[in-house]
């Protein structure tokens, strides 16, 4: 294993690119895999998908009245979303099989992913060996209009296992509202709420789990695991990003240490 970017003896983060260090990882101890990687989406043609995601994801958006809104806030952008869906399909099984090989028999796969990517996500994770078992719907309450068209405010989790799972005794719903972080609280162009992770989190029984993010972003994985008393491991490929994940872990460190 390369030295990690950051550990504080919960956490760890690695700076590199995914695949190249999920091959490093001690086969079948992972429990949970849960991640957000670059969805290669935004648009219907290639000019589309290749545009930068700060265009893609924070471009102008229309008002009810059908004029023209610029984004209300910036963010640093991210690489590996212009690839095209046969080489992104590609691109998600090779680094889904590398997860899989570092996960427990019975262990978890959450992936995030959007409308256009939804199929493709799921053929990707099963091409990796995963056993696919539900999407699960996250209702972000507020979402780009587009005139004449369904509101997009909604992104979707495939949700897969290696093999059969234990059973937790809840029977959570298949949707989740939570509302997006708040733009004078977001760190990241695509970040996801921490309460939504520790939703996804709560169908996985057992303490003390140990929960790997490939592409950690801003680390709300590794901010959920912390606070759902797991431990995690993160890769993150972008300096930036893996400095903002390292921080964020290291507040949550400081609380802790004034709580006691």
């Amino acid at each position: 294993m390369p030295d990690p970017y950051f550990d504080d003896g919960r956490s760890t983060i690695y700076l590199g690119e995914a695949s190249a260090i999920l091959g490093d990882l001690e086969p079948g101890t992972v429990d949970v895999v849960l991640t957000d990687p670059p969805y290669s989406s935004g648009g219907m043609f290639r000019s589309d998908r290749v545009a930068d995601p700060t265009d893609k994801y924070r471009g102008w958006s229309q008002n009810a009245d059908g004029s023209s809104r610029a984004p209300t806030a910036t963010y640093s952008t991210f690489s590996g979303d212009n690839r095209d869906q046969r080489t992104w399909m590609m691109w998600v099984s090779a680094w889904s099989m590398a997860c899989l090989t570092a996960t427990k028999p019975g262990g978890h796969l959450f992936q995030f992913t959007d409308w256009r990517q939804l199929p493709a996500t799921t053929d990707a994770a099963q091409l990796g060996g995963w056993t696919w078992r539900d999407i699960v719907v996250w209702d972000k309450g507020v979402g780009r209009p587009a005139k004449g068209r369904f509101r997009n405010h909604l992104e979707y989790v495939a949700w897969a296992t290696l093999g059969p799972h234990e059973r937790t005794e809840a029977y959570p719903s298949t949707l989740i509202k939570v509302p997006t972080v708040h733009s004078s609280k977001r760190v990241h162009l695509t970040e996801k709420p921490v309460a939504l992770l520790e939703a996804l989190l709560s169908v996985v029984p057992g303490e003390d789990l140990l929960i790997l993010d490939p592409f950690v972003g801003s680390g709300s994985t590794l901010v959920a695991a912390t606070q759902a008393g797991h431990r995690s491991i993160g890769i993150e490929l972008d300096e930036h990003n893996a400095e903002i994940a390292a921080t964020r872990l290291q507040d949550l460190d400081q609380e802790a240490l004034d709580a006691h």
